[in-house]
């Protein structure tokens, strides 16, 4: 009996260190496993939601519709390990059980519960910084980060000195201003050179100025055609650095420099929702806004309807029995919903108001 004994004892231990050799190995693999697949997984249905909460909230404020907004202020999630062993014993003859009985078994379940919590946005905090213009720095730091700066000046400057790039044309045949077109081009080309640069001076009264230098003899034409677009003289020293001070203002008399004016988040929201398609009915009843044509910013980008779920769609979402979405193969109109988000998801954290309880606490079942 002593030997049965320490037989089965022995049985036993064995069964214990393999279960915590296979517990702890499993630790070490689902853990960051875990992080690495969670982490993608949380932030790709963030993403998404935050998405088609923006597309859906542009669809109905085309109709006329006020919308409410919730914003993401914490996603925890517990992760919790156990773990069951088993020891089948015979007893007797052994022909009774060979072959039937596992000498032991063992199990580790990992079980993950998320949780996520939301936020309302406050209406009149939010709206006030959607109606504010875009900071000067905010839009140089976009021109400095991108080799095609002429996107970002198209769709978020509305004047420069004289130039004027209007969210909306006065009539179906007007044109954009080609000369606004052109210095947006000019200025990507120079940037592209080496030629020109923004730069932030913290210590002179006016924070930022334009620096264009080494640009003879290549290129004196183009500037000359730069300053003569923004309305100023050229120096009779072309060796000389060129240095333009920039302001968030409106041109005045005897100006020496560059008077920007910019778009708010509210302004790119109006020419992303003017871009609608509405459907036929829509239009022919009257149900939703109309808008003129769209300017400069605003062309080549368009939310599409239909009425079967769109099988090519980069974001949709179902709004009065249509489905309204963004073509995959519309990279304008991704680039321009992408900026928007930029600004849009800013003002949203901003305005969560996370002092009152939050309007929803989901655990979701993992």
């Amino acid at each position: 009996m002593r030997i049965c004994r320490s037989k089965i004892q022995s049985v036993i231990n064995k069964a214990a260190i393999c279960l915590f050799t296979a517990f702890l190995a499993g630790c070490a693999m689902v853990g960051p496993s875990s992080i690495s697949m969670g982490r993608a997984s949380y932030n790709e249905a963030i993403n998404k939601t935050e998405d088609e909460q923006l597309l859906m909230s542009i669809v109905r404020s085309r109709y006329g519709e006020l919308y409410s907004l919730l914003a993401v202020t914490g996603v925890a999630a517990n992760v919790r390990f156990s773990s069951s062993a088993g020891v089948n014993l015979g007893f007797g003859d052994s022909e009774d059980y060979v072959g039937n009985l596992v000498p032991f078994s063992g199990g580790v379940i990992y079980e993950e519960n998320p949780t996520i919590t939301y936020a309302p946005v406050q209406s009149e905090q939010f709206f006030r910084q959607m109606l504010t213009p875009i900071e000067l720095d905010t839009l140089l730091l976009f021109v400095r980060a991108t080799v095609e700066p002429d996107k970002f000046l198209t769709l978020l400057v509305t004047r420069i000195n004289d130039l004027y790039n209007p969210d909306f044309l006065p009539s179906p045949l007007a044109e954009p201003d080609p000369k606004f077109m052109r210095f947006a081009k000019l200025t990507t080309e120079l940037r592209q050179a080496g030629i020109l640069d923004w730069a932030e001076d913290p210590r002179q009264a006016i924070a930022f100025a334009m620096l264009i230098r080494r640009y003879t003899p290549r290129y004196v034409s183009q500037m000359r055609e730069y300053l003569n677009l923004l309305g100023l003289p050229m120096s009779a020293d072309l060796s000389e650095d060129i240095i333009l001070p920039v302001y968030f203002a409106v041109k005045g008399a005897d100006w020496r420099g560059i008077a920007m004016s910019t778009r708010s988040t509210e302004d790119l929201f109006e020419i992303l929702r003017a871009s609608i398609d509405l459907p036929e009915e829509h239009a022919r009843t009257g149900i939703a806004i109309e808008y003129p044509p769209v300017g400069l910013a605003g062309q080549g980008v368009s939310i599409l309807t239909s009425k079967e779920k769109p099988m090519n769609a980069a974001l949709a979402t179902k709004y009065r029995g249509y489905w309204f979405y963004i073509d995959d193969a519309n990279l304008r109109t991704k680039e321009f919903f992408s900026s928007l988000k930029v600004f849009w998801s800013a003002k949203i954290r901003s305005s969560a108001d996370e002092k009152v309880a939050p309007v929803l606490t989901i655990p979701v079942g993992g």
